[in-house]
């Protein structure tokens, strides 16, 4: 009797046995396979951060472009903007905002000038992103949102709903006299992979206008804000 008991528990005790490494045996595949599966999403992680990194420095090399032609363009570090280096001199009053001759105040063979070598610059870095976007895979999911935006001075006679018309003709403008004298179109289906163009104006608004309290010793700087801003924005995803 006595035996078979010792017999019974031996018995008991390398089930009890096996079954525990058995379980101990899943846990392990469990936690390996958990800790794989794991291991492979932070790679898969990594390897995304890289490769958004790798397009944000293209992203950033990119407008290294317009560095490049400092009488052009210049980066205003208060608004994180690239902005035009030289100032057009509107005729005051809602009748000028074509670039003519007419509308135009002190130099416009100059003005018209640097509005060409504006156009003729931007085509250049534009025709830039197009060649990259077909031969570098970065640029495989980047396109640029262009805005051409106009703006108004701010006088005390001044109405904020005719100025935002003025303002906006005054970037209709200036995108038709690139089409009329350079032949370029910033809309054409040409550019559609790579550039999005939008036309507006902002009237009073908008951010780093040249703000002064009505005088008339400052009148020159509230003219100031008879310009127009170009923003280039990259647009990054699928």
């Amino acid at each position: 009797m006595e035996e078979k008991s010792k017999d019974f528990f031996w018995t008991s005790y390398v089930d009890l046995m096996t079954a525990l490494f058995a379980v101990v045996l899943v846990l392990f595949v469990l936690s390996y396979y958990n800790l794989n599966k794991k291991k492979q999403e932070l790679e898969n992680l990594v390897r995304i951060k890289e490769q958004e990194a790798a397009i944000l420095n293209k992203v950033k090399a990119n407008f290294k472009l317009f560095e490049s032609e400092p009488n052009i363009f210049y980066f205003d570090t208060k608004y994180n903007r690239i902005q035009l280096s030289f100032e057009i001199k509107f005729r005051k009053g809602l009748a000028y905002y074509t670039l003519t001759s007419n509308d135009i105040e002190g130099d416009f063979k100059g003005t018209k000038k640097k509005l060409d070598e504006l156009g003729s610059k931007l085509k250049s870095i534009i025709n830039e992103f197009q060649s990259q976007k077909k031969h570098d895979t970065l640029m495989k999911d980047i396109s640029y949102l262009m805005v051409i935006s106009g703006s108004a001075s701010k006088f005390p006679t001044d109405s904020p709903n005719e100025n935002y018309i003025l303002s906006y003709k005054r970037a209709l403008s200036l995108h038709e006299y690139w089409k009329k004298n350079l032949g370029l179109d910033f809309d054409a289906p040409k550019y559609h992979d790579i550039i999005e163009l939008q036309i507006s104006g902002v009237g009073f608004g908008g951010v780093g206008r040249f703000n002064s309290p009505y005088n008339s010793t400052k009148i020159s700087e509230e003219e100031k804000n008879q310009r127009f801003i170009i923003h280039i924005a990259p647009k990054i995803g699928k």
